[in-house]
């Protein structure tokens, strides 16, 4: 079967093998949409039942994006508001639907300037020399045709021959990660092993991972999805303190991606809210335990083209 996928692509021109993996040349996937989100990265060092917790500002945004059966483009602008210390930030996320059975995303993601809360009744304070930058790239092969997913979804192109869609898959991340401060990044606390007051670390990772994607057709046009993507891997890991320069001991990282929506269509018109996130945690020695959290959450209203034409390009 591999090989007459194989025969079948190279009797194909460029132009329709770009057809199959990435270009969906029928206007009738096509939507347009409008959008609210509220997106970013934290991150917690946890100690037992201590915890540090690092947040930006200003997480809200609103933008407008374009969406087909392979690929969703969202064009947002960051809302900084009246706060007295915005968060300076890069952030760029996206995925992309390869084929009929690949699904790869990708997030670069750098932040300067964190809210440090604390659950042991320390004073809450920003720091703008705290900086964060995260990048990952993760791939996934799903048994079946992934048509149906929650790219899709948000796309708002689900159609309703069936009632609901589910399949598996199995794939593989890398991350890499890289904070710092000034100074160290635990306030003086007496439950923290001094050894812990980290003022920089970096780690780069990879492993594998498998889960379960599905949409559900609902009554009265509405449509749902949850995706569920658990992971394993190592990571190579540095720490730096004011006393100690060491290399984590412990490589484990255990890793989950996950996200959820629900959504209404009405003729060419449609509405999604979906809610998702990629945290993993690692240990960094001396007790201390590292949490990162990408969450995402949007609301978008959208408009299906439906024109019976073909896109056209210079290939």
């Amino acid at each position: 079967m591999q090989a007459q996928k194989l025969k079948e692509l190279d009797s194909l021109s460029a132009r329709e093998v770009l057809d199959t993996l990435l270009i969906d040349r029928d206007m009738n996937n096509w939507s347009i949409r409008l959008f609210t989100n509220y997106k970013g990265q934290s991150f917690n060092l946890i100690n037992d039942n201590d915890k540090l917790s690092f947040k930006p500002n200003n997480r809200a945004g609103v933008g407008f994006g374009l969406g087909t059966s392979k690929l969703i483009i969202d064009i947002a602008f960051n809302l900084k508001g009246q706060e007295e210390n915005p968060t300076q930030r890069f952030d760029m996320q996206g995925s992309l639907i390869v084929g009929y059975n690949h699904l790869v995303s990708l997030y670069v993601q750098r932040y300067k300037g964190f809210n440090v809360k604390n659950n042991f009744n320390a004073p809450e304070f920003f720091r703008d020399d705290i900086t964060s930058l995260s990048l990952g790239l993760s791939y996934l092969y799903t048994f079946d045709r992934i048509s149906f997913s929650s790219s899709t979804l948000r796309a708002g192109l689900v159609k309703e021959e069936r009632k609901h869609y589910i399949t598996g898959g199995i794939g593989g991340f890398m991350v890499y990660d890289n904070f710092s401060g000034d100074s160290s990044l635990i306030p003086d606390n007496e439950t923290f092993n001094p050894d812990a007051y980290l003022n920089e670390f970096k780690g780069t990772g990879l492993g594998i991972s498998g889960g379960l994607l599905a949409v559900f057709v609902l009554p009265a046009n509405f449509f749902a999805t949850l995706n569920v993507i658990p992971g394993i891997g190592v990571m190579y890991k540095k720490a730096q303190s004011d006393v100690n320069d060491y290399r984590v001991s412990n490589p484990l990282l255990y890793k989950l991606d996950y996200n959820a929506g629900i959504g209404y269509s009405y003729k060419r018109f449609y509405a999604t809210l979906v809610y998702g996130s990629s945290i993993y945690t690692t240990n960094l020695d001396y007790g201390l335990n590292y949490l990162f959290s990408n969450t995402k959450a949007k609301i978008s209203v959208g408009y299906k083209i439906k024109v019976d034409k073909k896109l056209k390009t210079p290939f």
